[in-house]
């Protein structure tokens, strides 16, 4: 009888759960596409990598100028950084910032946002309710 009882409610409570937590394939980022021209690196995809990441755009991009301790200017769809910067180390910091800001310290699920509580921002995780606070 208990046994059937629990089932049930597993069944129930799958059918609870948002279609797009469930359906979700996992969450893949664009490979960068880094071309060094000169004394110039141009990271030519990065409007296609903060998308996926569901960032903003201008958090991203003065994380890695701070994180590759460089200046740059930024365009609609890619960025410019000054000097040459090896295509390794900005894919590293890429993977550094989606471990920081955007996985789920818990389940490691990368539907977070960041929500401000008091004078905190907190990394909330949509699927386990997980918080964290982060540093913007």
């Amino acid at each position: 009888m208990k046994n059937k009882d629990y089932e049930s409610l597993l069944d129930r409570a799958r059918e609870r759960i948002p279609k797009d937590i469930m359906e979700r394939s996992r969450w893949t980022m664009p490979e960068p596409d880094i071309l060094i021209e000169g004394n110039q690196t141009i990271l030519r995809n990065f409007s296609d990598i903060v998308d996926s990441m569901d960032r903003d755009a201008n958090h991203v991009y003065q994380y890695l100028l701070n994180e590759l301790g460089t200046s740059g200017t930024r365009e609609q769809i890619r960025i410019l950084l000054k000097g040459r910067v090896a295509p390794k180390r900005i894919k590293e910091k890429i993977v550094s910032y989606v471990k920081s800001f955007i996985l789920c310290g818990e389940c490691k699920a990368p539907d977070t946002r960041f929500v401000r509580e008091d004078r905190t921002t907190q990394l909330k995780c949509q699927a386990c309710g997980a918080t964290r606070p982060v540093r913007l």
